[in-house]
């Protein structure tokens, strides 16, 4: 726990709480620098030790240790003063804490800060994150250290929208938000090591920014023959994490024929991208002429087959791919966006499996619930 007592001798500005402080090291109250002196520990040398490491706070506890931060950590919890009554081992006139309570001390200076904008890049949150499965898989290293405006650089220069800082010195990338827990901004805020003006996290904790111009197109045209493929964003619990996608026909009047994009194959064996738009191939009948026309959010894209078939429209475009990065095949994006995609069950065509950009609720030919994010590939 945290307490300040009256120390006149000493020019320290006092917080006036004591606060429980978590004996494991990824749960201190004060997380920063720290040292132990059986002997001889003071507020007054602790103080020092801490002013000299650059951090605005410092923490007696237990008689006879010393703890360092810029802010108190989210695990602290405010309790009565009387709790922090073991004496200092150096000075017994003074209360150094106690047995998980510590006092804590502040300098006066400015604590560092969750900077809300970053250029093109806004604060979405603090986010749970972890070792085993992270949340945003891409890991920058960046000379010089980890800031927000470093890290926000490198995930833009390598093809991502998200960016998120974690435990001081960490950068991570991903073209979508986190989908785990939301917490409070207390949970994020370790300094960043090479800006201690500025928050980066925690342990576990992601900082996350996203960039309000969009994704990164790396291509509107491709004209290497491809095949689509759509990855559930959650794999399903049994059965396959992917299926394969094709352009197919699902009606034809004369000399005109309309096709959409679902798991269902057909006549189409491939696709190319020109300028934004895909063009359909077929190996059986290479004289069909194919194009995608516009699409519409909340439906599924159409193609058009006829003599004279207009310049194919999307727009489409390839980016990195959100959990391989770049080693990975491209995914495809609309409009900028790569992560809006769904399969949906079509009820008015005994449930045939199309894939949505954007679902929308009331749809005529599908229930919003039903539907399942994935993200396309080309590969």
């Amino acid at each position: 726990m945290l307490y300040v007592g009256s120390l006149p001798r000493v020019a320290l500005r006092k917080l006036t709480y004591c606060a429980i402080s978590r004996d494991i090291s990824t749960s201190r109250t004060l997380a920063g620098a720290s040292f132990v002196n059986t002997t001889g520990m003071t507020v007054e040398s602790c103080f020092a030790f801490c002013t000299a490491g650059g951090y605005n706070l410092a923490g007696v506890e237990f008689g006879s240790q010393c703890y360092c931060d810029y802010a108190v950590q989210a695990s602290g919890t405010l309790s009565a003063q009387g709790n922090c009554n073991t004496p200092c081992s150096g000075n017994s006139s003074e209360f150094c804490g106690a047995g998980n309570f510590i006092n804590i001390y502040s300098n006066g200076a400015p604590s560092p800060v969750i900077p809300k904008t970053v250029g093109t890049w806004q604060y979405e949150g603090c986010f749970a994150d972890s070792t085993s499965s992270r949340v945003l898989p891409h890991q920058q290293t960046i000379a010089g250290g980890v800031t927000v405006e470093s890290c926000t650089s490198a995930c833009k220069a390598n093809g991502f929208a998200v960016a998120g800082v974690e435990f001081g010195q960490e950068c991570w990338c991903s073209s979508s938000l986190p989908t785990s827990s939301l917490l409070s901004d207390n949970d994020c805020q370790t300094a960043c090591t090479a800006n201690t003006t500025e928050f980066c996290g925690g342990s576990s904790r992601l900082g996350v920014y996203e960039d309000t111009t969009g994704q990164i197109c790396l291509a509107a045209s491709d004209a290497q023959n491809f095949n689509l493929n759509a990855v559930f964003v959650i794999p399903p619990t049994t059965g396959a994490v992917s299926v394969p996608l094709h352009v197919k026909i699902i009606n034809t009047v004369t000399l005109v024929s309309w096709s959409v994009l679902t798991t269902a194959s057909d006549v189409f064996t491939s696709e190319t991208l020109l300028n934004g738009g895909i063009l359909p191939v077929s190996t059986s009948q290479p004289n069909f002429r194919t194009a995608s026309l516009p699409v519409k959010p909340g439906d599924s894209p159409i193609f058009v087959t006829t003599q004279f078939p207009p310049a194919a429209a999307g727009p489409y475009c390839t980016m990195t791919n959100p959990v391989l990065g770049p080693s990975g095949p491209p995914v495809l994006a609309v409009s900028g966006r790569s992560d809006l995609w769904a399969l949906c069950p079509n009820s008015t065509a005994a449930g045939r499996l199309d894939a949505v950009f954007n679902p929308a609720p009331n749809h005529p030919h599908y229930t919003l619930a039903s539907c399942s994010a994935v993200y396309i590939t080309l590969a």
